[in-house]
């Protein structure tokens, strides 16, 4: 007699293929960037455009092609090297301070509710003062040199700090307290480990805001009160009517603007989404 067996089945007879996702077009992968240059391209187009057919005059705004001869040319040069060191040094060091101050003192005052009806009529009254008008001030006392360049840039960038932890600490979700008071959380740990974190967008989007203050303050600073920098190299030869050397400098002034707030964007996409 003859005996049958039966396999059975195994699980990988049950697997299934997983499905795949169709692959991102280029065109959506790299939406802002492509509609960024196609945006910057244009402008430049239509400024070549406009100087060569005489509608802009050559003698105030040049054009885009001699201002790319012009960053050729002066780029390499010691001169002008020292110059863009001395504004990227103010720059950098005035925002990194603002930084530290606008999220130590910001977020400290929009979670004790004592220390934000005391100083939030102060942080008020004092933003709503234009800095330039500090400029004589700070200059008696600390002169024409990096330090008051420095406290121009942090003056200019550190109220949207502020202003933008105050209301990030105010943000903190709910249930995220009763969690920690559940678990018996002082307020100083909760503030280390909820307010803090929650934050983090608030602080970040005040950052986009103070990097183009800063870039007009160290600018406005190195037009009054320094002999070198970006802000006095466009001061120097605008009144030259050198206007292609002004307008390297220009352009990288925009050009710093648009890295730093890139960064800060990736930074917010790939850490803040939760």
């Amino acid at each position: 007699m003859m005996s049958t067996t039966v396999s059975e089945p195994t699980p990988s007879s049950f697997a299934k293929p997983m499905p795949t996702l169709p692959p991102v077009p280029w065109s959506e992968r790299y939406f802002r960037l492509l509609w960024g240059t196609v945006g910057i391209v244009s402008c430049l187009l239509l400024w070549q455009i406009g100087t060569s057919t005489g509608v802009l005059d050559s003698l105030f705004v040049s054009s885009p092609l001699e201002v790319l001869r012009t960053a050729i040319r002066i780029l390499p040069s010691a001169e002008f090297m020292g110059h863009l060191s001395s504004t990227a040094q103010s720059l950098f060091l005035g925002l990194f301070i603002a930084l530290i101050v606008g999220v130590f003192v910001g977020l400290p005052i929009g979670w004790f509710p004592r220390l934000n009806a005391t100083f939030e009529p102060v942080i008020a009254a004092v933003y709503g003062v234009p800095y330039i008008a500090f400029l004589p001030v700070i200059i008696m006392w600390t002169g024409i040199g990096m330090t008051s360049r420095v406290i121009i840039v942090f003056w200019s960038a550190v109220f949207p700090l502020i202003i933008n932890s105050i209301q990030g600490a105010r943000e903190v979700d709910d249930n995220y307290l009763r969690v920690g008071r559940s678990f018996a959380a002082t307020n100083l740990q909760m503030f280390f480990t909820i307010t803090l974190p929650s934050a983090v967008p608030y602080i970040l989007a005040g950052l986009r805001t103070s990097i183009g203050r800063a870039i007009v303050g160290v600018v406005v600073a190195e037009f009054f009160m320094s002999s070198k920098g970006l802000g006095y190299f466009i001061n120097l030869k605008a009144n030259a009517l050198e206007m292609a050397p002004a307008f390297v400098a220009i352009v990288l002034l925009a050009l710093f603007g648009i890295v730093l707030v890139s960064l800060v964007t990736y930074i917010e996409n790939r850490f803040c989404n939760w």
